[in-house]
């Protein structure tokens, strides 16, 4: 049975890149530099996580972004680099050829890297103490820094992660907007030239898990991780000009498969072992806070420290929820406010 779990509060709205012709006209004149993996990568990394998800973990998750898929959330970080500058440096890590990671070396305070945002963020998202909002924050970080690291460009310091080595991609001289380079290659193009829709793509890498069994692999760490990437990144450089050709792309596709889907595998499993292991009650306190801060419940029930805010009722014969003493309730009922009782929940097979 698929349910659907109850949103505590309404999420605040993801900021939009900046549309104007003016921003616009800039960008175009700007030098290309490419962030991650594109917003195609990073749903299909997504995607493959949200297959993985205890139950528990997904009620954790809804309970956090509402009833909306991992993958709404996967680009979240790239859409407010230009608004936060200070986080463009934890989307990779700088690590020479021929070595291994050096926290002191490669992950320096204040700039950081995404080894140690990963980490960083783990701790905000199951923090007790934290508010909703910044745990939030912490889990559209989590999941967009995991699919980013798993893109072996963003390990290497050589050439800015190859952002510096310009490239032809299958004779062609431009990869979409913007001149090739091998960041740009590895981030969208391969990607893109497998014609599949993300939905299609992750179809694909179930099919490739199953097959090379990558699920039996060891989660890791976020350090062992970039490790692998940088290891990878250095057996597909290539000089300046080079020409990438079928030959390269049918040899490399297959990695950019097997990243995204260790990526998505690893993302499940550390969401899983993180708020998988917790439940909403064990937020209480905070969700208390938010909601008696939207006016959602009583100065008296506030003060008291009720916990029935975070209450969830679930329908065990539908996805149908509600929740106690907020405006959220299910659609498939039409519950207002007020509407359903304790004894009326029960007798609609309703639990909590």
């Amino acid at each position: 049975m698929k349910l659907r779990f109850c949103q505590i509060l309404p999420t605040h709205p993801l900021r939009t890149k900046v549309t104007s012709v003016l921003v616009v006209l800039i960008l175009s004149f700007s030098p290309s530099f490419c962030w991650s993996w594109g917003r195609e990568g990073h749903q299909i990394i997504a995607r493959i996580a949200e297959n993985d998800l205890d139950e528990t973990t997904k009620v954790m998750i809804q309970s956090l972004i509402g009833n909306n898929h991992l993958y709404s959330i996967a680009s979240w970080a790239d859409d407010i680099r230009r608004d936060r500058p200070d986080t463009a440096p934890w989307h990779y890590v700088d690590i020479p050829f021929g070595t291994t990671y050096d926290s002191q070396r490669d992950c320096a305070l204040p700039h950081s890297c995404v080894v140690l945002k990963i980490s960083d963020f783990v701790k905000v998202l199951t923090d007790r103490q934290a508010s909703r909002e910044d745990r939030t924050e912490a889990l559209k970080f989590i999941v967009h820094f995991v699919g980013d690291i798993h893109q072996p460009m963003h390990a290497a310091l050589e050439a800015r992660g190859g952002n510096d080595v310009p490239v032809r991609f299958l004779e062609a001289e431009r990869c979409g907007a913007y001149a090739c380079n091998l960041h740009a290659v590895w981030d969208t193009s391969m990607i893109q030239h497998a014609g599949m829709s993300p939905d299609e793509y992750a179809q694909h890498e179930e099919a490739l898990i199953r097959t090379e069994r990558l699920d039996t692999q060891k989660i890791g760490s976020p350090e062992q991780w970039a490790n692998e990437s940088l290891k990878l990144a250095e057996a597909a450089w290539v000089p300046e000009a080079t020409d990438l050709d079928e030959r390269y792309y049918s040899q490399q596709i297959k990695v950019v498969d097997r990243q995204m889907a260790l990526g998505g595998m690893r993302l499940a499993k550390l969401l899983n072992d993180t708020i998988g292991k917790m439940t909403p009650r064990d937020f209480s306190s905070s969700i208390q806070r938010s909601v008696a801060e939207q006016g959602l419940l009583s100065s008296q029930n506030a003060a008291q420290g009720s916990t029935s805010s975070v209450k969830v009722w679930v329908n065990t014969r539908s996805d149908a929820y509600d929740c106690s003493d907020t405006r959220l309730f299910s659609t498939d009922w039409n519950l207002r406010q007020g509407d359903l009782r304790s004894a009326d929940r029960e007798l609609h097979t309703y639990r909590p």
